[in-house]
């Protein structure tokens, strides 16, 4: 893993879009004008689910375990964590 040099100046924030501007949540820690880079992660919403398209990946998620696939997940989130 690849230490980050920059991680006291990053900041995770939830933030609404109006359909024209980011509205934060909370405060920022940010001066006024200061610029930034952003990162846009949607968060879930059931509303835009298609559940009919989404149903019935039983036996694709069944043939990815059989892959092996879920060990090498779980190796991954493991790493993630030290």
């Amino acid at each position: 893993m690849i230490p980050c040099q920059h991680k006291d100046n990053m900041q995770a924030i939830q933030a609404e879009f109006d359909g024209q501007v980011l509205r934060p949540e909370g405060a920022l820690r940010l001066l006024p004008g200061e610029r930034v880079r952003l990162l846009i992660v949607r968060t879930g919403n059931a509303a835009r689910w298609d559940m009919a398209r989404l149903g019935g990946r039983q036996e694709q998620d069944e043939r990815l375990v059989e892959a092996g696939l879920d060990v090498w997940a779980d190796a991954l989130d493991r790493e993630d964590h030290q």
